[in-house]
């Protein structure tokens, strides 16, 4: 099989087989990235759209997958007087604090709006808060798990400081029904006056996959492979070829010498009618 393969037309015909697979291999990475790329882009589309939050999410209600990174507008009042700081929160490679702001709804529930960052508490923009109502534009994320802690145990932080955005956490802090997620603003109608915190950028995002891009990926792909198939079964069918009987009536090839002489001797038919 080898000695029919290392032929000189068959390997001609891998070379070609070889170029072809390679520019078929290389067209369905070209559809991966558009796939990558179409993906992102619908799903920057739907971000972008905005929707009233509580078409989203409502109190009382488990935050649903689809919401995360959802662009939402909040209408409510502002509760300055509950605001606190989140710590331990990295922006711009240093280590600070969110300003939370509670927004309370027409429903009479509460969402939690992170209004920015700031690198110490003792900024003046982390004791400044915004009174009044207020349209909030943003990005809907879901509250942050609670902190293992011992029971009894206290996060050992200042009052009006919390180790993470926790929904049991801010339901010992806020009388209101709160929903399961929080507000990363983006804007906000009246804006707010100085000083305020430096805005929270939007977290990086794993994106989808455009389907009909990937498909053709995977079909290049198997091209590739077919072609790669391809060649082997001609080889492997001229190589089963040499070892059958001519079909013209030659016979079969001839035997080499020594499995002449290790084949045992053939007895003679007898003639018809003579005695055995």
């Amino acid at each position: 099989m080898l000695r029919t393969a290392l032929r000189p037309r068959w390997l001609a015909l891998l070379v070609v087989v070889l170029v072809a697979a390679t520019g078929m291999a290389f067209l369905g990475q070209w559809q991966l990235d558009r796939a990558r790329q179409r993906g992102a882009a619908a799903e920057e589309r739907e971000r972008s759209r905005t929707r009233p939050l509580g078409e989203v999410l409502t109190a009382r209600r488990t935050f649903p997958g689809e919401a995360a990174g959802a662009r939402v507008e909040a209408r409510g009042a502002w509760d300055p007087g509950r605001q606190v700081l989140v710590a331990g929160k990295e922006q711009g490679g240093r280590t600070g604090f969110w300003v939370v702001t509670p927004l309370r709804l027409p429903d009479d529930s509460g969402v939690a709006v992170v209004r920015g960052w700031v690198a110490s508490p003792t900024d003046p923009a982390a004791a400044a808060s915004p009174s009044g109502t207020a349209t909030v534009v943003g990005r809907l994320e879901p509250t942050e798990p609670p902190a293992q802690r011992a029971p009894g145990e206290a996060s050992g932080l200042p009052e009006g400081q919390l180790d993470r955005l926790a929904s049991t956490e801010l339901i010992a802090r806020w009388p209101y029904p709160l929903l399961t997620g929080y507000l990363v603003a983006e804007s906000q109608q009246p804006p707010v006056a100085a000083p305020a915190p430096t805005p929270v950028p939007q977290p990086a995002r794993e994106t989808g996959l455009a389907w009909q891009n990937l498909s053709y990926a995977v079909q290049w792909w198997a091209f590739a492979l077919f072609g790669l198939f391809f060649w082997w079964r001609l080889v492997r069918d001229d190589h089963a070829g040499t070892l059958r009987a001519d079909p013209a009536g030659a016979g079969p090839e001839p035997v080499g010498d020594d499995e002449a002489v290790m084949a045992p001797p053939r007895r003679a038919r007898p003639a018809p009618g003579a005695r055995q």
